[in-house]
């Protein structure tokens, strides 16, 4: 069962959001790229925004989202 701050951003983002369960030990950085995502993406890890270099590992809930731009 996901936390309801996802389901909140789920609604608010769409499909825009990814939420990714690890079935693996990975960094953030080789997460994004197995995912084809760029490295400016917020990677949060028990709700806690993580850098690029944590490792991951299996069954992590991690949930990525796009920067949000501003203007």
């Amino acid at each position: 069962m996901s936390p309801h701050w996802v389901d909140a951003l789920s609604e608010t983002l769409g499909d825009r959001i990814k939420r990714i369960i690890v079935t693996e030990t990975k960094t953030v950085r080789e997460l994004l790229a197995e995912l084809d995502l760029s490295n400016d993406h917020v990677v949060l890890l028990d709700g806690k925004r993580i850098d690029l270099d944590t490792e991951i590992h299996e069954n992590d809930s991690v949930v990525v989202l796009p920067l949000i731009e501003g203007g």
